[in-house]
């Protein structure tokens, strides 16, 4: 069970909806109706769960004027906090997970380095499976704030491409249908 899974199941679920919400916008300030809104909880219920998070250390309450925003504070305490929630480490692996299962795909190539946020995918195989891929691209970037770009070149072209230096640089597979053969026999 993925360890965002098990924190679920152990907190409040109103609690979780509002530190998702702080993840999701990190630096971003809240006014308590908008951070309401945006969690799907009460703003009494808000107002309470925000008094906790600011008490503990993991929200800032900012008085501007005769109103109030809360923002995230960034530190090691709310840095794992962070990652545990999301699912940075495993937005990657979903996807290579989804691809295993597609349609005229053969290999998933890593191109240069992934960040925090982002990865560049070198995508062996059929253009047929463009418009699934971008689904599921689509799907992780809302639900994981993690963005992949992607290419999708035939085994020609890539090999092709990368004779000429194209695709100079760092590459990584993270997995291909002949690999997946290989461990099976």
């Amino acid at each position: 069970m993925p360890d965002t899974e098990v924190i679920k199941q152990l907190f409040d679920k109103k609690i979780l909806r509002i530190i998702e919400v702080f993840v999701k916008h990190r630096g971003k300030q809240f006014y308590l109706r908008e951070l309401s809104r945006e969690s799907g909880v009460s703003p009494a219920t808000t107002y309470r769960i925000l008094r906790k998070l600011v008490q503990s250390g993991f929200v800032e309450e900012i008085v501007l004027s005769k109103f109030k925003v809360y923002q995230l504070i960034i530190n090691d305490k709310t840095k794992g906090l962070v990652k545990l929630l999301r699912d940075e480490i495993n937005a990657l692996d979903i996807f290579v997970k989804v691809m295993k299962d597609v349609e005229g795909i053969d290999t998933v190539i890593l191109h240069g380095k992934k960040t925090s946020s982002t990865a560049n995918l070198l995508l062996i195989g059929s253009e047929a499976a463009a418009a699934r891929i971008q689904e599921v691209v689509s799907e992780i970037k809302e639900k994981y704030s993690f963005t992949i770009d992607f290419l999708i070149l035939s085994q020609l072209q890539f090999n092709q491409m990368t004779k000429l230096g194209v695709y100079a640089g760092e590459k990584k597979t993270l997995w291909s249908k002949e690999q997946q053969k290989q461990l099976q026999d």
